[in-house]
């Protein structure tokens, strides 16, 4: 992964941020998950050479939901495939898991069986002797058919349901394929086995599809500063309009926004913004760096200004009275940028 897939996987590792991601980008803000329901899940599968960005486990009544975020600043063209890789090597794993219980349940099945039979007293196994362990009691209790052999589970037995969805915050178009079907090559004869090959949809949310209004905590000034970062201009005036939430930012939140818009340098200067709480200000980074910009902006201005006189034949004298008038300096300033724009001419007219 980037620079910037790696900090967005780290921000959005924290529950709180997890949980208003969700709500915020697949529910409108609405609160369907919280952030207690939420664990850790296990990203790597060691033995596909495979690791996902993000998963979690949502814990719901008693029952679990897996959640995938793959953060992508980049387009890429096999996401399809990629997330249901994904997808199938967690289904696989817990295949795994019960088939790993359900053969424990029947070596204990038969364990109790052969003791039963030794003892002379099948009748009178004691209860305790499969407390604890439901796979196993069911084992007992019922009678384990060719079907639930072959396939390694009960036929009561379920997985935990998979969702991944693909955070793409990348400044260009998405236009990837979107699900399997896309990816494939029918060709005219063969569209008719089209509606028989299962197809598989990608869950994408793009930063700039989404509102910031329906985010709770520093996602949505992170989604704000996504959607206008092309634009200093926008991002000044987003600043202004929510003044509040931008003086008392919290550090993850600005650190991970400078990133985001190439500004590396507001973490390094972090000690000037800092507010009380472990707040950061970051109407007074945007607004130091619009005064930069205006100097550089103004630096450019006076340069084609010296520049353009000299072609036409000035001399310092005339120039750097004109550059008094022109942009308000005092005498030794507008030497000083004569100097550095037009060095070693002579005093001329």
């Amino acid at each position: 992964m980037g620079k910037k897939n790696n900090v967005i996987c780290d921000y959005l590792e924290k529950p709180e941020r997890f949980a208003d991601f969700i709500n915020g980008s697949l529910y409108g803000g609405g609160q369907v998950i919280s952030a207690k329901e939420i664990e850790e899940g296990q990203t790597v599968y060691s033995k596909a050479a495979r690791s996902r960005d993000i998963l979690k486990k949502v814990c719901r009544e008693g029952s679990y939901i897996l959640i995938g975020v793959e953060n992508q600043d980049i387009v890429h063209y096999a996401m399809p495939f990629r997330c249901m890789e994904y997808d199938v090597l967690e289904y696989k794993k817990q295949l795994k898991k019960i088939k790993e219980d359900y053969c424990k349940a029947r070596e204990r099945k038969k364990e109790m069986e052969n003791r039963a039979t030794a003892a002379g007293k099948s009748k009178e196994i004691s209860g305790e002797d499969i407390a604890g362990n439901t796979a196993a009691k069911t084992a007992v209790s019922t009678t384990a058919g060719a079907a639930e052999f072959l396939s390694g589970m009960r036929k009561e037995d379920r997985l935990s349901p998979v969702i991944t969805i693909v955070f793409y915050h990348g400044e260009d178009e998405y236009d990837g394929c979107r699900n399997l079907h896309d990816m494939l090559d029918f060709g005219e004869k063969n569209e008719i086995f089209k509606q028989y090959i299962s197809n598989y949809h990608i869950n994408l949310v793009t930063a700039k599809d989404l509102e910031e209004k329906n985010f709770q905590t520093g996602i949505r000034e992170l989604i704000g500063f996504l959607k206008r970062r092309e634009s200093k201009e926008e991002l000044r005036k987003y600043c202004e309009e929510n003044e509040r939430r931008m003086r008392e930012m919290d550090e993850d939140t600005f650190d991970v926004i400078s990133i985001m818009i190439n500004k590396s340098d507001f973490i390094e200067e972090k000690g000037n913004y800092r507010q009380e709480g472990e707040r950061v200000d970051m109407c007074r980074a945007m607004e130091e760096w619009g005064e930069d910009l205006r100097k550089e902006g103004l630096e450019r201005g006076i340069e084609a200004f010296v520049l353009d006189y000299l072609e036409e034949g000035f001399g310092k004298e005339r120039i750097v009275a004109k550059l008094q008038k022109r942009f308000l300096l005092d005498e030794k300033k507008a030497e000083d940028f004569f100097i550095k724009y037009a060095p070693g001419l002579p005093d001329g007219k």
